[in-house]
């Protein structure tokens, strides 16, 4: 079982408080979210006090949400721990209760991947994955999770992430959601970060996985999760996903962090092919 690690800290440690929390935030996504039947999305990892509205935005607007059987979650690795890209088979746990782990169809993403490996020492303190359950459990307590940390977010192993997770999920049986966990600019002063992130979500928005990346590490934007934004890009492309859709932006500053040095939270949705 791999307990919580962050709770207390990202997020109350109390299940009542907690719950608590997250519904304030989804009665905040309300004038933004936007009902998109959608392949997945992007969601902030910082604490909820900061970025849980920008979350809440995403997951209340994705319409299969509620009834998905699988969401798999992707962030990046700020430990340094464990192996380059890992998967955890473990089951997890929040202050809401224990959440199922899909070792089916992990095992089955990690098949058609080079760079994916079976560790859970990767995730042990890791965040960026851990934030997301609340929501996924409040919005449906019966779905299940895999759980992908990336440690290595070049373009070759995000590409290569990408192009399994079609492979595994295009012929899966069961609705599957993909999420990016990852904020967008770091400490760096309020209209540095927007111009940066627009610029961001241009590439994202556009399905540009390449390019996002390329500009990304050029410019030095300090994007803690492009890996799994660009893994997630490359795996919606292949879905025939033709666009994103940005629904809402923010920085620390207006959620009372510092004014001076804020950090990006972006809400990003893919929606679905339209059916014919």
């Amino acid at each position: 079982m791999r307990a919580s690690a962050v709770a207390g800290y990202f997020y109350p440690l109390e299940s009542d408080a907690l719950a608590t929390m997250v519904s304030d935030c989804m009665l905040r996504a309300k004038k933004y979210a936007k009902e998109t039947s959608a392949y997945g999305g992007v969601c902030p990892h910082a604490g909820y006090q900061y970025s849980g509205t920008a979350a809440a935005v995403t997951y209340s607007s994705i319409k299969e949400m509620e009834t998905a059987h699988t969401v798999v979650v992707i962030g990046p690795n700020h430990s340094g721990s464990g192996s380059l890209v890992s998967l955890s088979l473990d089951e997890w746990e929040t202050p809401l209760g224990e959440i199922q782990n899909n070792t089916e169809l992990g095992k089955l993403i990690q098949k058609n991947a080079k760079y994916l490996d079976f560790d859970e020492k990767a995730h042990m303190m890791e965040h960026s994955v851990e934030v997301q359950l609340p929501f996924i459990q409040t919005i449906n307590p019966k779905a299940k999770i895999v759980p992908i940390c990336m440690m290595d977010q070049n373009l070759e192993a995000s590409a290569d992430l990408g192009k399994a997770l079609f492979n595994a999920i295009s012929g899966y049986n069961k609705e599957v959601i993909v999420i990016a966990s990852s904020d967008f600019s770091h400490y760096v002063p309020p209209e540095i970060a927007k111009k940066n992130d627009m610029a961001a979500v241009s590439f994202i928005t556009g399905l540009d996985p390449e390019g996002f990346q390329h500009r990304a590490i050029e410019h030095d934007w300090s994007i803690c999760g492009h890996g799994p934004i660009a893994a997630v890009l490359e795996y919606v492309k292949r879905m025939k996903c033709k666009k994103g859709e940005m629904l809402y932006y923010t920085n620390s500053g207006e959620s009372g962090g510092e004014t001076d040095r804020v950090v990006g939270y972006a809400s990003v949705v893919f929606p679905r092919k339209e059916k014919k």
